[in-house]
């Protein structure tokens, strides 16, 4: 990778897309929960507050739990939203014809990563479903993938339904990231080697692995489809 400043404000070409990356980071996820529950709190003793007003000693609680629950949805969804707007995470990319470009502010000076697609560029994918529930569904997959050119490297990866992500643009590509446990008790020694090495890029992908947009990740397996000769 290398450090090099880039001008903000740079008009994007037309053939160029602006890609958010971790659109959902931490302090998004952590604001959300706290200004949501706030705001539940909020509604609930406005409402119980109104209620006994209007209503005296009648009991609150089927007016106020409504109002409560439309807080947390219509609200939550609301927070969330303005949030991802006015609070960018550090990194974005940059995806053209010509090269995929990734910034990164978290370091100074900011990182850039450029992928050339005039060069080679080797691509590694990988899937596995998602077995806890937690902010992504149980039962959605995990689909990454790897690219490296010389010493520059960045795993993207998304979360899709099962129906969506078996439908994407050369999904037999994406080998399933088998369970530890079945990796070691396997005796095909070219599934473990290749098993190891998809742990190893899954650990960069938990450790700094940049999350996209299902769509904005389809894009990016549609121009791997156009400029990386084994994606065709």
């Amino acid at each position: 990778m290398t450090d090099s400043p880039v001008t903000h404000g740079t008009a994007l070409a037309s053939d160029e897309r602006q890609i958010t990356i971790d659109a959902e980071h931490a302090a998004v996820r952590w604001l959300v929960l706290v200004l949501t529950a706030g705001l539940v709190v909020l509604v609930h003793l406005v409402g119980t507050a109104v209620v006994h007003r209007l209503a005296g000693d009648t009991s609150s609680l089927c007016i106020v739990v409504p109002l409560d629950v439309i807080a947390l949805v219509a609200g939550g969804l609301t927070i969330e939203s303005v949030l991802k707007r006015s609070i960018p995470s550090r990194r974005s990319a940059t995806l053209s014809e010509q090269a995929l470009i990734v910034r990164d502010e978290r370091r100074r000076p900011p990182r850039i990563t450029r992928i050339a697609w005039d060069k080679t560029v080797n691509v590694k994918a990988w899937r596995f479903i998602i077995s806890r529930r937690a902010r992504v569904q149980k039962g959605w997959y995990c689909m990454a993938v790897h690219l490296l050119q010389d010493d520059d490297e960045v795993v993207f990866y998304t979360f899709m339904p099962p129906h969506e992500s078996e439908a994407v643009l050369h999904y037999q590509r994406f080998v399933r990231l088998r369970p530890r446990q079945e990796i070691r008790s396997s005796t095909d020694l070219n599934t473990v080697a290749e098993q190891r090495r998809l742990l190893k890029l899954e650990d960069a992908r938990w450790n700094d692995g940049a999350e996209l947009s299902r769509e904005d990740f389809k894009k990016l397996l549609e121009t791997l489809r156009q400029h990386v000769p084994d994606w065709r």
